[in-house]
């Protein structure tokens, strides 16, 4: 009876923390990421989903938000399923229906699905060992950051578990930039990459070329990470009203003067972590800051609730919430809160030295995750509850092309949550 008496109070006292471990942030994060990973094949190479159904992107499966979700997964200490996600990657790499082997595509269908005359019915992987590149809205084009988000996710698989198969992929996607991907403009650095037909492009992005200086850095490719370096030194823009960079260039020979985006200060900082550059951050706080309530035009929001963080670009509080984002999808609240943004912001902070500041901005991602995205789905199947970050709290214009962010659960906006709990920089 002792005996009896005293595991019953064993088991009572784990049940509380048992629950108290459910409410960990980065354990329900981790729920969500496992819901999306597993959703459409349990076993094997695989991508997740990376919207939720109600975004209406069917089994889309970005190669950035599959990059992410293997950083976080290792943070997790999930290897299993980052190995499957990165075993994913390679396979994606290497059975391409038109390609065969060469660079990622934007995107891939991690499941079925049926979209007009155009459909899936397999996993991710279809009978014959292809897959469906450019997933259900044919997001086919090979951009330079996907490959550098891919190649650095190798790359820490490979640190992990000295899998030599992860290297070789990673260095083979560096290859590819560095060999079809180089701007012959002034201006240095790398293209684009690919659009979706498939042709080589000429503009060029100031985050891809801070991510691809992280990708050669790790390598230890001095000439192409001097050469990303030098495009991003270059979109440094010093004024009288403003520090910050420019979002990239459409030509490789004239910097874009255009809105001013969240990225474009985030990663050159996370990267190059120069001290000239500090004023980025400050540019963040002080123009892309925006306070989303129920009050705000075409919120999403309910009641009490109340979100502040950052938006997309300074072009979003700008759009007009008169009409609408893209065709037959909301207008946009131009004060809606990117969480993924936000995310990355805390990241940088962190990285800057002001955990406060860090925490501060962290505090109501913690809050959406628990809040926001309530009966939701994947693949018709309802996601776990309070776990995983919507996209953004309320319909978002990106503020300089048709298209946005909606208050769907995200993988990525998830994967830089648990990033940002365990103070990761994933661009060190």
């Amino acid at each position: 009876m002792l005996l009896k008496a005293a595991a019953g109070g064993l088991v009572a006292a784990a049940l509380p923390a048992e629950q108290a471990r459910a409410n960990v942030p980065w354990v329900q994060a981790g729920r969500f990421l496992d819901a999306m990973t597993d959703v459409h094949d349990g076993d094997g190479p695989r991508l997740p989903q990376s919207y939720s159904d109600q975004v209406g992107l069917m089994s889309t499966a970005f190669t950035y938000d599959a990059a992410l979700a293997i950083l976080a997964y290792l943070v997790l200490g999930d290897l299993r399923r980052a190995r499957a996600i990165g075993d994913g990657l390679l396979h994606a790499r290497t059975h391409d229906p038109e390609w065969g082997t060469g660079p990622l595509r934007q995107a891939y269908a991690a499941g079925p699905y049926r979209r007009g005359e155009r459909g899936w019915d397999h996993g991710f992987t279809g009978p014959d060992g292809t897959v469906d590149a450019g997933g259900p809205f044919r997001f086919t084009a090979a951009y330079t950051g996907d490959q550098a988000w891919a190649g650095l996710a190798l790359l820490a698989l490979h640190r992990r578990t000295r899998d030599q198969r992860y290297l070789e992929g990673a260095t083979a996607l560096a290859a590819w930039v560095r060999d079809e991907a180089a701007s012959p403009g002034p201006l240095g650095g790398y293209t684009l990459g690919r659009n979706r037909q498939g042709a080589p492009t000429t503009a060029q992005s100031t985050v891809h070329n801070a991510d691809l200086y992280t990708l050669f850095s790790r390598l230890n490719w001095t000439k192409e990470q001097d050469n990303a370096r030098r495009f991003v030194e270059r979109a440094w823009i010093v004024g009288d009203e403003e520090c910050c960079f420019s979002a990239g260039s459409p030509d490789g020979e004239t910097r874009d003067d255009g809105a001013r985006t969240l990225e474009a200060q985030t990663h050159p900082w996370l990267a190059l972590r120069d001290e000239r550059h500090r004023g980025a951050l400050a540019f963040v706080d002080c123009r892309l800051r925006v306070a989303d309530t129920p009050d705000a035009p075409n919120s999403a929001l309910t009641g009490r609730q109340h979100y502040r963080g950052i938006t997309v670009s300074t072009g979003s509080p700008e759009a007009d919430p008169g009409r609408p984002i893209e065709e037959g999808l909301p207008a946009p609240d131009p004060q809606a809160v990117w969480f993924e943004g936000t995310a990355q912001y805390a990241v940088a902070l962190r990285a800057a030295g002001e955990p406060r500041r860090a925490l501060r901005e962290r505090d109501p991602i913690t809050d959406a995750q628990t809040e926001l995205g309530t009966g939701q789905t994947a693949a018709g199947r309802a996601l776990p509850e309070r776990s995983g970050v919507v996209a953004a709290s309320s319909p978002l214009h990106v503020g300089f092309a048709d298209s946005g962010y909606y208050p769907s659960r995200h993988v990525a906006a998830t994967a830089w949550h648990v990033l940002s709990i365990k103070g990761v920089n994933p661009l060190s």
